[in-house]
């Protein structure tokens, strides 16, 4: 930014500005009418310096303006300003209402510590003892490119120092600039009382990363970067915000032993779908139900805020569970369909490597997730209308459907809340619901025998010349029987 154009002919000039910023180039073109200068050396001399008083464009009051050292540390973003000066103590200063200065520090943010907080402290004591009617303070303002008075400073940036008080602010990722730190006395009693109300002010400033390193409690600092730009930043927990996590107002620190009984306690809702499945012999499906409650359980116990336990890997744990609960889906879909059990293991093998292959593209992509269930359901009634046809009667038979249909309510039920209903703030308690409900609605998906099938099975085992009943003991659990067979295997 060019401030002023100034033309110097045969002598010396002056330029002066206030408009300060962080840095300053100063550009000289020399020209000349008489051609002999240009056999000749043109010398000059340049001085660069601030002035002892920068006045107040309103009161013309005259403002001491200090420079300050820069002195920096080992971490991020942590700096100390010194003010420079020939009294070594200018950090510490004493007001009173025959000193009508307004004092001003200069400090420098640049790319070094933008991406900090600038921290501002001071401590006024009286000096002496003043009457109880007299009221001493210290008004201050921060402002970038120039000082201003307390009077003209944006409100944010004002800051109201009381007598014998202690005041901190901070300014967090402070722009690239010349910042100013002005400083005034004012007492609001008589001439006399003023005059020897000394107030004495010691300040210091400084910059760190986050909150001076620390985000309280329930946060933790951390150096981010984005798109080659470097920052400090809280990440806070157990539902606190702000920018030092202090805003308690949606914290859940009394909600947490619930939510963490909830989340985890939920998924041994489970069982009974692991029992009946191991009832009917339906092995690899109770493997599968197994595999998702325990994991289930253990990756809610790491994924916590405050308290956690975690066997391994944060993100193994999340992996595993997401999977379990993939599979289960798609596992329980297929036991539904009416094909061999020979088939019906192959298309296991098969679901199970598509859970883990789209889980480890973006297991939170949950089209994906719908694309596979809608295929395995599709699947399974494609080959209930099969089958359906060629028997010419209804497969599976209506009193299956019937005990069908509350677990498909039930999972309905559990999809809407996961999907559409399951937020951040009631997270605990509707995914605790839906592990229920999808546990719940195993009960009706799992088939079940009677046990006038369970007896011919165990006849075809002890004669093996029965060629088809061998054939279903292959393929217990898995086909429909024929009608002719009286119904004695049909899945209720």
């Amino acid at each position: 930014m060019i401030i002023r154009l100034v033309v110097c002919k045969n002598g010396s000039c002056i330029i002066e500005t206030n408009q300060l910023s962080a840095f300053v180039w100063i550009y000289f073109q020399i020209s000349t009418n008489n051609t002999s200068c240009l056999n000749n050396s043109i010398r000059g001399s340049l001085l660069v310096h601030s002035t002892e008083c920068l006045y107040d464009s309103i009161g013309g009051t005259c403002i001491k303006s200090y420079p300050t050292q820069r002195v920096m540390f080992t971490t991020y973003y942590n700096f100390l300003y010194i003010p420079v000066n020939r009294n070594s103590n200018t950090s510490s200063i004493i007001l009173n209402g025959n000193d009508s200065s307004i004092y001003s520090y200069e400090f420098i943010v640049d790319d070094r510590n933008i991406g900090g907080t600038i921290h501002l402290d001071f401590e006024a004591r009286l000096q002496s003892h003043v009457q109880s009617n007299v009221n001493v303070s210290i008004l201050g303002c921060v402002s970038k490119h120039q000082p201003h008075r307390y009077r003209d400073c944006e409100i944010d940036y004002r800051i109201y120092i009381n007598q014998n008080s202690h005041v901190t602010r901070s300014l967090p990722y402070p722009e690239i600039a010349l910042w100013y730190l002005t400083l005034e006395y004012v007492c609001n009693g008589s001439m006399n009382n003023c005059d020897n109300a000394s107030l004495a002010l010691t300040f210091q400033i400084s910059s760190s990363s986050c909150t001076r390193e620390q985000c309280g409690t329930y946060g933790v600092c951390r150096i981010l970067t984005s798109q080659q730009n470097i920052f400090s930043v809280c990440t806070c927990i157990a539902g606190y915000r702000g920018y030092g996590c202090t805003d308690s107002s949606y914290s859940y620190v009394s909600k947490y032993l619930p939510s963490v009984l909830f989340l985890t306690l939920s998924n041994l809702m489970f069982i009974p779908a692991i029992i009946v499945a191991i009832y009917y012999h339906l092995y690899i499906e109770a493997l599968v139900y197994f595999f998702n409650m325990f994991f289930s359980t253990f990756y809610h116990a790491c994924d916590q805020d405050l308290h956690k336990f975690c066997m391994f890997k944060y993100d193994g744990l999340q992996l595993s569970d997401f999977i379990g609960s993939y599979a289960s889906f798609v596992i329980t879909l297929i036991t539904l369909s009416i094909i061999p059990r020979a088939v019906k293991v192959f298309l296991f093998v098969l679901g199970l490597l598509a859970c883990v292959t789209i889980n480890s593209r973006d297991r939170f992509d949950d089209l994906q997730f719908i694309a596979l269930i809608s295929i395995t359901f599709s699947f399974t009634i494609v080959t209930w209308v099969t089958v359906s046809i060629k028997k010419h009667r209804l497969q599976p038979s209506l009193k299956r459907l019937l005990w069908i249909t509350p677990g498909l309510v039930l999972a309905i039920i559990g999809l809407i809340l996961f999907t559409a209903v399951e937020t951040e703030d009631n997270y605990w308690y509707i995914h605790s619901l839906w592990h229920i409900l999808m546990a719940a609605s195993i009960l009706f998906f799992i088939p079940k025998k009677l046990e006038q099938n369970r007896r011919r099975i165990q006849a075809s085992d002890l004669d093996p010349n029965v060629h088809n009943l061998s054939t279903h003991a292959v393929n217990r659990g898995a086909t429909l029987p024929d009608e002719e067979e009286n119904n004695s295997s049909e899945i209720i």
